[in-house]
């Protein structure tokens, strides 16, 4: 074995139980502190770059840790609303764009919601502009409140002839790390016409 393989053994540690010292103490030096000593041995210098590097890398462990809960979170997520009994969708409270709609959305508007081309609007779906403009109201409600009920409106499935009486139950929601809004959407139908 060579001598620089023996001292990087003994260095680790050295540098572990350096780094639980100071971070007891809370004065892990800084890279620029480092750098401004006026005479510093090579082996110091070593010594803390390897605390500075185990410091990361216990910070990439917890961020992995972290990233695995908020996965774990985020598929829960997913399958509660893709199994929900409800029609319900996702929308972005300030565009109006439908940003995930579920199974059984799909069922109830096939034409529209399988064709993957371009994006859906919410508001699109009102059969006339009266209907149009009474859910971009209830968005706008969404948008300064925390929900709105939009009742008795006509969904269509892309055509005039086949279209849907429902309720729409809003509510704002923050999702994710960062608190994204979006307005979780129920679709309550009355009846079928077609």
């Amino acid at each position: 074995m060579s001598q620089s393989a023996n001292s990087d053994k003994t260095r680790d540690p050295i540098a572990r139980r350096r780094i639980s010292e100071l971070l007891q103490n809370g004065k892990l030096p800084s890279l620029e502190e480092l750098l401004k000593r006026e005479s510093v041995s090579l082996d110091e210098l070593a010594l803390d770059l390897l605390t500075h590097q185990v410091e990361i890398e216990v910070q990439v462990e917890q961020l992995r840790e972290a990233n695995a809960a908020l996965e774990v979170e985020r598929l829960k997520f997913e399958t509660i609303f893709h199994d929900m009994p409800v029609a319900a969708l996702l929308v972005d409270p300030e565009s109006g764009a439908v940003t995930a709609e579920n199974h059984k959305l799909r069922k109830m508007f096939p034409r529209r919601f399988n064709d993957t081309s371009g994006i859906h609007y919410l508001r699109h779906l009102g059969e006339n502009r009266f209907d149009q403009d009474r859910i971009s109201l209830g968005l706008a409600d969404c948008r300064i409140g925390s929900g709105a009920d939009v009742k008795a409106v006509s969904l269509i499935d892309k055509t005039p002839e086949s279209y849907l009486m429902c309720d729409l139950r809003m509510a704002r929601m923050e999702i994710g790390a960062e608190g994204a809004a979006v307005v979780l959407t129920i679709v309550q139908p009355h009846d079928r016409r077609y």
